[in-house]
């Protein structure tokens, strides 16, 4: 079976997961504790960032490597057309560089408070504010209305598209879709209003994507476990 490791916040491991429940792969979930990564470092030799992925013998890190290995497997090729190749990796792209960069900062807040143990919570603005300056995630938390307005600006097009179709690129979900569907899902794992905040036609849109199946395709079964 497929193994997922993961943090359930992380917008990364949720466009995997949406991957791979829309090819209908079986897999586990991994939950990785924070504070402990022993487990993940043992598996990959001393990288401990998620998603990772254990499939065939393999062991793949990043989201976008990972995704690539999935969409050239005969199960996931139709997530990738090939006429529409360059544009569906580019949109994903966009939502795991420019549109992240804003997404996380209205989600970090939030996730920081939802860690049971200090020390989690404290390690976490720790390696927020390593890079970003002191202070980051409180100012990012006062900027709140501005961060959301700014990721409302950023999706809008996305959501002019999705007024008129199904899905970012037709009738059925590509790459695409459960790349912007990684970052709604980040922000509704920190609040689960957030989604809708930002834009209120996403959430119709996400519901839409976890119920989709492809005609004829069995749905996947998701066991989870702990860290």
């Amino acid at each position: 079976m497929i193994k997922l490791y993961r943090l359930d916040y992380s917008p990364f491991v949720h466009k995997v997961q949406m991957v791979l429940d829309l090819i209908g792969a079986e897999y586990e979930a991994v939950d990785v504790p924070y504070g402990d990564r022993t487990e993940l470092a043992e598996l990959t030799g001393g990288y401990i960032q998620v998603p990772v992925l254990a499939a065939d013998g393999e062991v793949i890190t990043d989201s976008r490597n990972i995704c690539r290995w999935l969409v050239s497997r005969d199960s996931g090729r139709w997530l990738v057309p090939p006429s529409l190749a360059g544009a569906v990796w580019a949109y994903a792209d966009w939502c795991d560089g420019p549109f992240e960069d804003v997404m996380f900062r209205i989600s970090t807040p939030q996730i920081a408070r939802r860690f049971a143990r200090i020390a989690d919570r404290a390690l976490f603005v720790y390696i927020k504010e390593r890079k970003y300056g002191a202070g980051c995630v409180a100012q990012w938390e006062r900027e709140h209305d501005s961060l959301v307005k700014k990721a409302a600006d950023l999706v809008q097009a996305s959501v002019q598209t999705l007024q008129s179709a199904p899905f970012l690129f037709g009738a059925e979900p590509t790459l695409a879709d459960a790349a912007l569907f990684g970052q709604f899902a980040m922000l509704r794992t920190s609040d689960p209003g957030l989604p809708a905040k930002v834009s209120k036609a996403i959430v119709p849109w996400m519901q839409r994507l976890e119920q989709w199946r492809r005609p004829g395709a069995a749905a996947g079964r998701t066991a989870r476990r702990g860290g």
